[in-house]
């Protein structure tokens, strides 16, 4: 084995310096997210370079589902038996070893501090961040591309995809006109670049142009097909849009067509199943998803076994919540407590308050996140994602009539900047409960410090 350098002074380790071309080009497939795993996979033949492996580790580690994150375990454990020198690819083995286990903070420090040695390395760059987003860190996310984001020049062919990153990063520390501006920058110069294309949906949702989104989603997606990565959050923020507008017909069509039509038996994408469901039945709880529920269910039964990652365990708790598993669901959240042995305490709220909702106890669902909404990023996730624990709040503080509860989170929470029938609705239940006697009858008792 050898080391050559890439294209921007960074090292890797090649067994051949025709490599180069297989590692170029898998650090632009990696950064656009389009991997080839089969090329890079250690049973290959002949055996793919050292750096293609580490690619595809960190690949499989980025899917946070366990038997991925097994996977990269096992490429991790036989790179390292060899002994590698290389300093960069010891670092790498470190920050890959300790997302292996679980410990995200570490992976991240690894990574970044392999980015300050090396402003252009594209990989790390690509792993900051989406570490950072599985943290729930997004001025960190912002900080660290915004440092390395000049070091690529204009011809690099990663240099769009990192824009794109760059854009949901702006969009994510509510930097909106600049992260149109990094979308539209990304997209011009790579048209199918989904991640881009992603973060311009979330830049709409943040405005509130809902009718603007789902024209949008519909006009990109129209003729891919079932492989177009992130296919199914796509469709799932398509959702959201036609659920603000109050197009509940067309939503459900969506969760049956283009959520739950997946393309493998289990996906960690049944989690934008679960919180549309959910959100659903917050919008309209004459509705009977019953069936909907149970059949949810039966892809999360097997997850109680494979707990890994905080934002996951919440979309399997609330399954089982949902459908009654009381027991399944408390076992989980006692293996993700003692996994996390320092989950913060609004954590636990905000996974105890869901539950409570799904018990009828509204008062105190509505207590638990009211004061826990705005703490919840150490989930992990987006804001649009986690958008829905302050939705449910406020949902649970009207139907146990509270009216300090409900105001507090819409004056503090991010669901009322939209505009349209539903975030209307809820202003006018929230208006009927402003009256002296409510106000005299509920009051907090300290629940919002």
């Amino acid at each position: 084995m050898t080391v050559l350098t890439d294209s921007r002074g960074v090292p890797h380790l090649v067994d051949q310096p025709s490599d180069m071309e297989l590692v170029e080009r898998g650090i632009v497939q990696l950064v656009s997210m389009k991997l080839d795993h089969e090329r890079c996979r250690p049973s290959a033949r002949p055996t793919p370079p050292v750096a293609l492996q580490l690619m595809l580790a960190v690949d499989l580690l980025s899917s946070m589902e366990r038997s991925a994150v097994m996977q990269a375990a096992t490429i991790h454990a036989s790179l390292v038996k060899t002994g590698l020198t290389e300093p960069r690819t010891r670092a790498m083995l470190s920050a890959i070893g300790s997302w292996a286990v679980g410990d995200l903070v570490g992976a991240r420090d690894g990574f970044q501090s392999i980015l300050d040695t090396y402003p252009g390395d594209a990989v790390s760059v690509f792993t900051v961040h989406m570490l950072d987003f599985y943290l729930g860190d997004a001025p960190h996310m912002l900080a660290s591309t915004a440092e390395v984001i000049e070091a690529f020049t204009a011809d690099d062919p990663v240099v769009g995809y990192l824009n794109g990153l760059y854009a949901f990063a702006l969009e994510e520390n509510g930097l909106i006109p600049a992260a149109i501006e990094r979308c539209r920058t990304a997209l011009a110069l790579n048209p199918d670049d989904i991640y881009a294309m992603h973060a311009m949906v979330h830049c709409l949702y943040e405005t509130g142009r809902h009718e603007e989104g789902s024209r949008y989603i519909r006009e990109y997606m129209r003729g891919r097909d079932g492989s177009t990565p992130m296919r199914i959050h796509i469709w799932w923020h398509y959702a959201l849009f036609e659920l603000y507008a109050d197009n509940i017909q067309e939503v459900l069509a969506c969760y049956r067509v283009g959520i739950r039509r997946k393309t493998s038996l289990r996906s960690p994408e049944d989690l934008d199943a679960v919180t549309l469901l959910w959100r659903l039945a917050l919008v309209r709880p004459s509705l009977d998803l019953s069936a909907y529920w149970r059949s949810l269910f039966q892809d999360w039964k097997p997850y109680l076994e494979e707990s890994w990652y905080l934002f996951n365990d919440f979309h399997a708790y609330i399954t089982y919540c949902q459908v009654g598993e009381y027991g399944r669901a408390d076992s989980l959240l006692t293996a993700a407590r003692t996994r996390d042995k320092e989950m913060s305490e609004e954590m636990v709220d905000i996974f105890l308050g869901f539950r409570s909702f799904t018990t009828g106890d509204y008062a105190d669902a509505s207590a638990r996140l009211a004061r826990s909404f705005r703490r919840a990023y150490p989930m992990g996730g987006s804001n649009a994602q986690r958008d829905v624990i302050e939705l449910t709040g406020i949902e649970a503080a009207l139907r146990c009539q509270n009216y300090e509860v409900a105001q507090h989170i819409r004056d503090f929470g991010r669901i009322f900047r939209h505009q349209g029938p539903v975030v209307q609705a809820y202003e006018d239940r929230l208006a009927a409960l402003r009256t002296p006697e409510h106000h005299t009858q509920h009051h907090t008792q300290g629940v919002l410090k």
